[in-house]
């Protein structure tokens, strides 16, 4: 598929602030097993600021800009075009173990609370990793109920867990939880999916989260994600990056000096550039 992303940032102050550091996580991937291509990337900000870019420690593109003078809106647009194919795994690679010791372990939103490890017991003979991923991304499917508002971007697996409800990021913290219990290699993934087209006009679509299981060097990254019934994921997601958790990848994260409240509005548009067969 050939997928086209809208992602619209707006930050608004009461009060003037000022010496804004900002850090962007908004480029999709190119993947190195060819399953997605990023064809073109573009980042407007405004007020108009210098933009740099580096590389993250877990491989993905970073951007950041300052905005040194007074100021009481930021406004960031991301505009992006990304080939996908349909692949749920990666081309099979073995991974360096001690690569994969931080996406074995618990990190600032994944914890071993007891529930999630009784959640993961239940499935640790259910076969293979790929299996036993497989059952614990369809039982929360299936148990978990989708409402947003009831969690924040800093709800840890743990209070999910006891509310038994949230949104995509949380099933993906619950999720990768419970396999790393198990011991298998689990990181957090951020991104989009497009959704046909079903999305009605005027309203905008938004960023998702899912996670990918290593499943041994036979399968490779499989991609799982848990808040949709398919379970699988393919060509309609868009990946941006990866991490332990979503503290290392937020679409965007910044600093300011003033005293003044913030407020965000974020848009997102997903549409296809495949033409009509």
């Amino acid at each position: 598929m050939i997928l086209k992303v809208e992602h619209t940032t707006v930050f608004e102050y009461e009060e003037p602030v000022y010496e804004t550091a900002t850090e962007v996580r908004l480029q999709p991937a190119s993947t190195p097993d060819g399953t997605q291509r990023c064809a073109s990337f573009s980042l407007q900000v405004s007020p108009s600021a210098p933009i740099f870019e580096y590389t993250d420690f877990y491989g993905n593109a970073v951007h950041h800009f300052n905005l040194l003078q007074s100021h009481k809106k930021v406004q960031i647009v991301a505009t992006s075009v990304i080939e996908t194919t349909a692949a749920a795994c990666s081309m099979p690679v073995e991974e360096d173990e001690i690569k994969l010791l931080d996406f074995s372990a618990e990190s600032r939103y994944v914890h071993f609370d007891p529930a999630i490890c009784e959640l993961a017991d239940r499935f640790r003979d259910q076969g293979d990793d790929y299996s036993r991923a497989m059952e614990i991304c369809r039982h929360i499917n299936s148990s978990f109920r989708y409402e947003p508002g009831v969690t924040d971007v800093h709800s840890t697996s743990a209070v999910v867990m006891a509310l038994g409800r949230g949104v995509c990021q949380d099933f993906a913290h619950i999720m990768i939880a419970a396999c790393r219990h198990l011991g298998i290699p689990t990181r957090y993934v951020s991104g989009y999916l497009y959704g046909g087209g079903s999305t009605p006009e005027g309203q905008d679509e938004a960023s998702h989260a899912w996670c990918e299981v290593y499943c041994g060097h036979g399968k490779g990254w499989c991609g799982f994600d848990p808040t949709h019934k398919t379970l699988l994921v393919d060509e309609r997601y868009i990946k941006i990056g990866s991490g332990r958790d979503y503290a290392d990848v937020p679409p965007v994260r910044g600093t300011y000096k003033g005293t003044s409240s913030e407020s965000l509005r974020v848009s997102v548009r997903v549409s296809s550039l495949d033409k009509p067969a």
